[in-house]
């Protein structure tokens, strides 16, 4: 490629093969993105758009309540106003309703007299629902990503890139992504430019969505972070502001870890409705109190997740004192709310290496959230379960679903037989990196470089290195109740600062020197960024 070793390896590891590869992946500009109308039905769900704009119709966006939908449900709510249509937004409740359609809510957007429904990240497995809203006088235009189990023959229009009929290029898009999509055709058609000021909102939803962040989502991501480092929304601002972010160092990371949380916060503990409205205020005024009440739900949110997983990890225990670590992990409690299921079921696959479920236990039916682990699709499992289910739903690497309480113990024997195979016998994962350096080598060009391989996610993740006997000048534990350890470290006559998250309580494995694994970035607290490390292992060197 006639780059440094170091840089042709971290491309070579990113699916580059080639010279000619190497600026398309490095610009991630337009040429990534594709025509709209190659989805399929887009072009009859955009007639039937425009026909409702032209007869002055009440269209409803109907989203999911995470992050993904409720981005996507702003998204178009924005752009279909945009375009002179009359729209009411509708987000489900997930305790009362659960994720899709429901014949309740169907029957209330008709009485506030809709007369066509688009939804966004969900839809794909409503079809008596979208029968339902037929006999009352709604059509449906379907956009989702989910994968489809059979065709929905009652839409209008089912957009998605999954579709069996699809001849899109790319077919990860998520919901925001594909909400992106349909407002792009619709401003082709009315003559418009492409409302990139709305890509802002589609990058949010793909990091939530944790979508691979190549091809298509890269070009999502990339340009709307742009436009979120320059955002005018109040509703965003008001967020960043809460979080301590500055404009203009907002990456892939800072809506992970700061933005995305919070906006869920409110569909995870009750209404999402609050992050709806704080994404389509139109004012500083109207945004601030918004931001505030997702800024309490969210610590909320942290405090029954940390008392969730204490739970959770007193019943691993249990497992692994009855004998070997299960290659499954299912736990339940009839003390945790349906909104930090995904997390705690999340933070168990990802400290044991398992694919892991948790479950919300009712006297009758338990509604449970499930996550996976690389190589094993937690939704083909469900398949070989679904005589034992209510329903469920979603990615290969997660999941929710509904089952009978009294099937829950043969739900977790039919997860163990369908992982066994893949189970490593280890309770913690490897860290695979990607080449040891010492980190005096990574500054200047070299991290410019490491930069505009961004942004990082999914199938793109922050390059990972090993480092030996680096020197530790000091540590000490921070954050809430000492979980994290702060360093500051030399190596070459530089001195780096340096972050272990949720590794307060390995100071003591802090020797004069460790070898690290670690990625590089940039710490952007109090308004002047410094380079950091986050360290993702250590131990004394020997």
């Amino acid at each position: 490629m006639g780059l440094p070793q170091l840089q042709a390896r971290l491309l070579y590891n990113r699916g580059i093969r080639s010279r000619d590869d190497v600026e398309p992946f490095l610009s991630a500009d337009e040429r990534l993105a594709n025509d709209p109308m190659l989805l399929p039905d887009m072009e009859v769900a955009v007639a039937r758009l425009r026909t409702a704009i032209d007869t002055e119709e009440t269209v409803a966006v109907f989203g999911d309540f995470d992050t993904d939908g409720i981005t996507g449900t702003a998204l178009l709510d924005r752009a279909l106003r945009d375009l002179g249509v009359r729209v009411v937004t509708y987000l489900p409740d997930r305790v009362e309703e659960g994720h899709g359609l429901n014949g309740t809510a169907v029957r209330r957007l008709r009485e506030q007299g809709v007369s066509l429904m688009v939804t966004v990240d969900c839809g794909v497995g409503s079809e008596d629902e979208i029968v339902l809203g037929a006999s009352l006088g709604i059509d449906t235009v379907v956009t989702d990503h989910h994968i489809m189990s059979s065709r929905l023959s009652s839409a209008v229009a089912t957009i998605n890139p999954r579709h069996p009929d699809s001849k899109y290029p790319y077919p990860d898009l998520t919901g925001a992504g594909m909400a992106f999509k349909l407002a792009e055709a619709l401003y082709a058609t009315a003559g418009r430019e492409r409302p990139e000021h709305l890509m802002e909102l589609a990058a949010l939803g793909t990091v939530a969505d944790v979508g691979p962040l190549t091809g298509e989502n890269r070009h999502i991501v990339k340009r709307g972070l742009e436009r979120l480092n320059a955002t005018r929304s109040p509703g965003i601002l008001a967020l960043m502001r809460r979080a301590s972010l500055n404009p203009g160092f907002i990456d892939t990371s800072s809506l992970s870890f700061k933005i995305i949380p919070r906006l869920n916060s409110a569909g995870r503990l009750g209404d999402a409705r609050t992050s709806l409205d704080l994404l389509t205020a139109g004012s500083a005024e109207a945004a601030g109190p918004l931001a505030d009440r997702l800024e309490q739900d969210n610590e909320e949110r942290r405090r029954l997740t940390e008392q969730g997983m204490t739970e959770a990890r007193a019943q691993v225990k249990a497992k692994r004192a009855a004998g070997e670590l299960p290659s499954a992990l299912v736990v339940a409690s009839q003390d945790w709310i349906p909104g930090i299921l995904g997390l705690i079921a999340g933070r168990l696959a990802e400290t044991y290496d398992r694919p892991s479920a948790a479950v919300s236990l009712g006297p009758e039916v338990s509604r449970g959230s499930a996550r996976s682990v690389p190589g094993f699709d937690i939704v083909g499992a469900f398949d070989h379960a679904q005589d034992l289910l209510v329903k469920y739903g979603g990615h290969p690497q997660a999941a929710g679903f509904t089952v009978p309480t009294a099937s829950l113990f043969d739900l977790e024997h039919r997860l163990l037989d369908a992982s066994r195979d893949r189970a490593r016998g280890g309770s913690r994962p490897g860290i695979v990196f990607e080449a040891e350096v010492s980190p005096s080598q990574l500054s200047g060009e070299t991290f410019e470089f490491i930069r505009s391989l961004a942004p990082f996610g999914e199938a793109n993740p922050d390059p990972v290195f090993l480092s030996r006997n680096v020197q530790v000048l000091e540590r000490r534990r921070v954050g809430r109740d000492g979980g994290h350890l702060k360093m500051r470290l030399s190596d070459g006559g530089t001195v780096w600062d340096a972050i272990a998250f949720r590794q307060g309580d390995r100071a003591a494995d802090v020797t004069r020197e460790i070898d690290m694994v670690y990625t590089i970035g940039l710490d952007d607290w109090g308004g002047q960024p410094r380079l950091q490390l986050e360290v993702l292992d250590l131990r004394p060197a020997p």
